[in-house]
């Protein structure tokens, strides 16, 4: 049996189940309130969600295998963590410093911030040069302001603002969802083979996103001048209908298609037909490097 930890109560919850079920790795459970759950892939993975501060937390200390968390939880947690693969799971977020509109880019010396991030929040004004004193939020830190704090340091999720009367004065980090492993699961063979499998299942939902499936009909004559604008990676399709033809299948990527159309048609394709592509799996047992991560 192998333990995985997802988030629970986060702006993170649809998008990683989202991407599990993309995945071929969908997360059942009995109720959207339940808290446990699984997934049949290769034996049980018995699923807890929790909130995603707490994540990095109990896999470090081993009580579950591995989890999805934000890199913002993983860097203020100061847990040691194995990172293992990022994860396409909604879009990146800011952690940004807030302060009154009317007011200065710039804190004054003494001045409080009110943040639930203490830890990078404390790195980020020493790296300023501010003497600003940091106000441990456990939530509504906007509300803060003026009474309790002078500004902010806030997680602000695509397409949120801030509260009225509040202007981002600067961009504390870019945050993403990672894939992250506890140290004693990633020390275990068995499970960090189980866990890369689930890695490269989530990062196929990627690369299917980043790619077109190209199917290319040319003639026989032509073949030698329309390879070379092939993308590398092509394979030939049976034996086509029509006499003297060949039909050419590949997986270009999705940025720059255009140009690699108009080159195979320049080289002498006849047509060119553009397939979305669910997921592309590759065969890459040590894809995942297993970087450690923290501050």
């Amino acid at each position: 049996m192998i333990s995985l930890a997802l988030p629970k109560g986060s702006a993170l919850e649809r998008p990683v189940l989202g991407l599990f079920t993309a995945a071929g790795l969908g997360v059942h459970r009995t109720s959207g309130r339940s808290y446990r759950a699984s997934i049949e892939y290769g034996g049980p993975i018995q699923v807890v969600f929790f909130k995603p501060r707490e994540i990095p937390l109990v896999l470090e200390e081993g009580a579950f295998d591995f989890g999805v968390t934000g890199s913002d939880w993983i860097e203020e947690t100061g847990a040691k963590v194995e990172t293992v693969e990022p994860v396409a799971a909604g879009h990146p977020w800011r952690m940004v410093l807030a302060v009154p509109a009317g007011g200065p880019s710039e804190l004054s010396p003494g001045a409080r911030v009110a943040t639930e991030f203490p830890g990078i929040g404390r790195r980020y004004l020493r790296g300023r040069g501010w003497a600003a004193e940091v106000v441990h939020s456990y939530g509504a830190s906007q509300a803060k302001i003026p009474e309790l704090a002078d500004a902010v340091i806030e997680v602000l999720e695509p397409g949120a603002s801030l509260a009225p009367g509040l202007r981002v004065a600067d961009t504390v980090r870019t945050c993403a969802p990672r894939l992250i492993a506890g140290p004693q699961a990633w020390r275990d063979a068995r499970k960090r083979a189980r866990i890369q499998k689930v890695a490269l299942l989530l990062a196929s939902v990627r690369a299917g996103a980043a790619h077109v499936l190209l199917t290319v009909r040319t003639s026989a004559r032509d073949l030698p001048r329309v390879a070379p604008a092939l993308p590398p990676r092509s394979w030939r399709v049976g034996d086509p209908r029509e006499e003297g033809s060949v039909v050419v299948q590949g997986l270009a990527a999705r940025r720059g298609v255009a140009e690699t159309i108009d080159g195979l048609l320049a080289a002498g394709a006849a047509d060119v037909v553009v397939s979305p592509v669910g997921r592309v799996v590759n065969h890459q047992p040590e894809a995942s490097s297993g970087k450690p991560c923290g501050p």
